[in-house]
């Protein structure tokens, strides 16, 4: 647990300010592929204060830790008590990103789960800082997402050609993650908060051999996921 914890500390928290000022993307240039994930925490009435202030608090550090990676813009923001939202202008990151709050979340499993939609596509608007302001496609459809689950825990919606079989690859996200065991998903949320994913991370920071690493990735699906992982990183350049 220490070593997850260290492995994912930062200079510094991120401003959830919230304003109402709105800026052009750089260079007056439009965000044409973004992603944005939408979510709510799992029996929000009944886990108690701690495990959601803990759940929310480790969305963010996932969304935190990809900004300081220097893989542009992402913010996260809660809202209405048991919401939450992350945008990253890097709509490729959409399954990676949506794969590391499934791991970190299920690697400490005292916290709150999560359902959350997941979107790909443009925007028209976005503040300065926060999300409350912010409109465009890949937010409705993400919201939309959200609001349209019923027994479901994970969705992805997207009006690209390709969202068929994208689809499919968050299908077997849910799957494969609900059979994480707690040291599979904290080898996952190592490995893949690199991109591309380094396997041999997992061994360093926690301490124990390539082989015991290996065995827990193996286990937790490594070779599809990062597959997967690799197909919509191949979308970097999408129309």
């Amino acid at each position: 647990m220490q070593a997850f914890i260290l492995a994912y500390a930062n200079s510094k928290p991120y401003s959830l300010h919230m304003t109402r000022e709105i800026i052009p993307h750089p260079l007056n240039q439009p965000i044409r592929f973004a992603a944005v994930l939408t979510g709510d925490l799992v029996n929000s009435t009944t886990i108690g204060t701690e495990a959601a202030d803990g759940a929310m608090a480790a969305i963010e550090t996932v969304a935190r830790t990809e900004r300081n990676f220097s893989r542009g813009d992402v913010r996260f923001t809660r809202f209405r008590g048991d919401g939450w939202q992350v945008y990253a202008e890097d709509g490729s990151s959409v399954f990676r990103l949506t794969m590391l709050i499934l791991a970190t979340l299920r690697h400490q499993s005292h916290l709150a789960q999560t359902r959350l939609a997941a979107a790909t596509g443009p925007v028209a608007v976005l503040p300065a800082s926060g999300l409350a302001s912010a409109t465009g496609e890949v937010f409705s459809l993400s919201g939309h997402g959200l609001d349209d689950l019923t027994t479901q825990r994970l969705v992805y919606e997207s009006r690209h050609s390709t969202g068929n079989w994208h689809r499919a690859l968050f299908t077997y996200l849910d799957w494969q993650s609900s059979r994480w065991s707690a040291e599979q998903a904290e080898a996952v949320a190592l490995a893949f908060r690199y991109d591309p994913p380094r396997t041999h991370s997992v061994a360093l920071d926690l301490g124990i051999s390539r082989q015991a690493a290996q065995s827990r990735l193996k286990g937790a699906g490594f070779e599809p996921l990062a597959e997967a992982a690799y197909a919509f990183a191949a979308l970097k350049d999408a129309p």
